[in-house]
């Protein structure tokens, strides 16, 4: 469970809003007992581009200060009405926490209130709407309160959300229990490690053209590992915008490899499978052809290796190979990882069965 706080910025939050008083007043109890149980407090702000008045470095953009988040807090911006949308980074961080419960408050009832709800509901989280804790204003087609009513007491009841008295939503926070394991490792993402040749860090999207050149539009190194050759440098930065996104969670371990010589982005590697609970990571990589036969791929996986065991904590680290790709196996032996076993006729590829062998290193 979470407390959202949406859109709660000094430029809207005044007596402009229906019951504004009230709502202040409702806000704070829900935002102080959460606190005091556990309950996380994430908030949102919307962004509308610079030069707008309601962007970053404009007070008007920042959260009002009677809800003004404590040390630590989450704050996800947005530039559109959903605080769910892809590009927030939200509902990735939620998943990674096992989150399945959402209480929704904040600003305004009749756009990001509303598009959040709703969005929220399609992507599988129980959405809590407490009494009196959204608002909005005047618009040419209805007042504030009549906006208010329609989307609180005919929208969202038995639709989108649960609508509850800010005493039952107290209830809930009050009994709350966390559903998950606690992680047994760091929420310490992707940092960036420097080896003898290479540059492992974060993607970011001025890597889209590089790495379609070297690797994501080579057909023969992205079909080695499932993935499908890319053909533009749109549909490159599409992906990356997903790998970025997923940063925001601290669970998301993906580096781009880059040569120090060139300043070429030439592959990735990644856990790509994390268990939290209980602390293994399972290693992806690939490496251009350009750049294959140097030692690249071995380089990498021993640094990422290194890191799962030291600073993001892991027991075990994993990882898989098709028995027909032996140059990925010869990098696992370099590391000296130990075969488990195979799962037998685990893939159908290239319109014959592959098996997947799986090999291992434990922390100690």
């Amino acid at each position: 469970m979470v407390l959202l706080v949406i859109d709660t910025q000094k430029g809207i939050t005044d007596d402009r809003l229906y019951g504004f008083r009230t709502l202040e007043e409702k806000i704070k109890t829900l935002i102080e007992a959460s606190r005091e149980c556990g309950v996380e407090v994430i908030y949102i702000r919307h962004d509308d581009g610079p030069g707008s008045g309601f962007s970053k470095g404009d007070a008007d953009f920042e959260i009002y200060d009677g809800f003004a988040p404590e040390k630590g807090e989450k704050i996800f911006d947005k530039n559109v009405n959903s605080a769910f949308h892809d590009s927030t980074g939200l509902t990735k961080y939620l998943e990674s926490k096992n989150i399945k419960v959402v209480i929704a408050v904040g600003l305004q009832t009749d756009y990001c209130v509303d598009a959040t709800i709703k969005s929220g509901f399609e992507k599988g989280f129980k959405m809590i709407v407490p009494e009196y804790c959204n608002s909005t204003r005047d618009n040419p087609y209805m007042d504030a309160k009549t906006t208010y009513e329609f989307y609180n007491k005919n929208m969202w009841p038995g639709r989108y959300a649960t609508c509850l008295s800010v005493e039952e939503t107290l209830k809930l926070i009050r009994e709350y229990k966390k559903s998950e394991i606690p992680a047994r490792i760091a929420a310490c993402g992707t940092q960036e490690i420097e080896t003898e040749r290479l540059i492992l860090r974060p993607f970011c999207q001025k890597d889209a053209e590089s790495a379609l050149h070297n690797w994501a539009g080579i057909e023969a190194v992205q079909s080695m590992y499932g993935e499908p050759a890319y053909k533009t440098v749109e549909e490159v930065s599409r992906l990356l915008e997903n790998y970025i996104t997923g940063y925001a969670t601290g669970y998301t371990y993906r580096w781009a490899v880059m040569e120090k010589e060139s300043d070429e982005c030439i592959g990735q590697i990644a856990y790509f499978l994390v268990d939290k609970n209980n602390s293994w990571g399972e290693i992806e990589y690939c490496i251009g052809t350009a750049y294959q036969g140097k030692g690249y791929a071995t380089e990498a996986a021993k640094a990422v290796i290194d890191y799962g065991f030291h600073t993001i904590g892991f027991n075990k680290v994993q990882i898989c190979v098709r028995p027909s790709n032996i140059k990925s196996k010869r990098v696992i032996e370099k590391c000296g990882f130990e075969y488990e076993g195979t799962l037998r006729d685990y893939f159908f590829i290239n319109g014959k069965y592959e098996g997947r062998m799986y090999y291992s290193l434990l922390a100690h």
